[in-house]
């Protein structure tokens, strides 16, 4: 069985806005009909597509875009943002931010300054936050089970100001209503003056990608407004991941394909 034959298959149906059939495969990609039908077959036993309800139809199962998205390098997921990160962080006049998931850690790990370099601004650097008090981490964890929460937020939950939730219950509650709300604040808890949102970018099927956010100084970010702001973020947000996942793993497939 032809490898190349089984990543074209993938790379087809990542690429499609829409289930397809193996009709419609085997006229684009100019096969056998009794190849496709072996072909997606064994690509729905090994949990790689998966069938829409009863339907002859088939799509990237949601197991496998997990696993694409979750081991797409940071350099590809940061090309899949950088030009919204630009945009948003003109709108609001504040640096744009993109946090990840590292093992047991959250990295900010890439960031966006106005293009207007007279304009103010605070710059979070390229590091790993603190999970408990972050807006780029509770954007994620609030998405997590209890669990994975518990391994990234660790123990050590210092208070780096007055306002810090620093015990498990108030972490928790929080998470909880980032949840609710849709969007995470970091209003002056890791420094004073500074407010932080973000929001997470969820990719579909595949969960939670990362999370992107503005930091500015707190009398800038209250001044637009915490929900008018999150607002803005998840708009670039949502223009950024249209048709994220299925780049990714075109991308992936198309490299194992070289």
């Amino acid at each position: 069985m032809s490898v190349r034959r089984v990543l074209h298959i993938i790379d087809y149906v990542a690429g499609q806005n829409q289930p397809v059939g193996v009709g419609d495969a085997c006229r684009q990609l100019k096969l056998p009909q009794a190849t496709v039908y072996r072909l997606f077959g064994m690509l729905e036993n090994e949990g790689v597509l998966q069938r829409i309800c009863n339907s002859k139809k088939y799509e990237l199962s949601d197991r496998f875009l997990r696993t694409i998205v979750t081991g797409a390098s940071t350099d590809q997921i940061i090309a899949g943002f950088r030009d919204q990160m630009i945009s948003l962080s003109d709108e609001t006049m504040a640096t744009a931010f993109l946090g990840r998931v590292n093992g047991r850690l959250v990295e900010t790990v890439h960031a966006v300054t106005p293009t207007d370099k007279t304009v103010p601004h605070i710059h979070p650097g390229l590091n790993v936050r603190p999970a408990h008090a972050c807006s780029a981490a509770r954007a994620i964890l609030a998405y997590l089970q209890d669990d994975e929460v518990d391994a990234l937020l660790g123990s050590d939950n210092t208070a780096f100001t007055d306002k810090t939730r620093t015990g498990k219950d108030a972490v928790f509650e929080e998470l909880r209503a980032t949840k609710q709300r849709g969007f995470a604040v970091c209003d002056e808890e890791i420094d004073v003056g500074v407010t932080s949102i973000a929001v997470p970018a969820i990719l579909g099927r595949a969960g939670v990608l990362c999370s992107i956010g503005v930091v500015a100084a707190t009398s800038h970010i209250h001044k637009m407004g915490l929900q008018a702001t999150a607002n803005k973020i998840m708009q670039h947000t949502e223009n950024a991941i249209s048709g994220f996942g299925n780049r990714i793993v075109a991308g992936t497939v198309a490299a194992g394909g070289e």
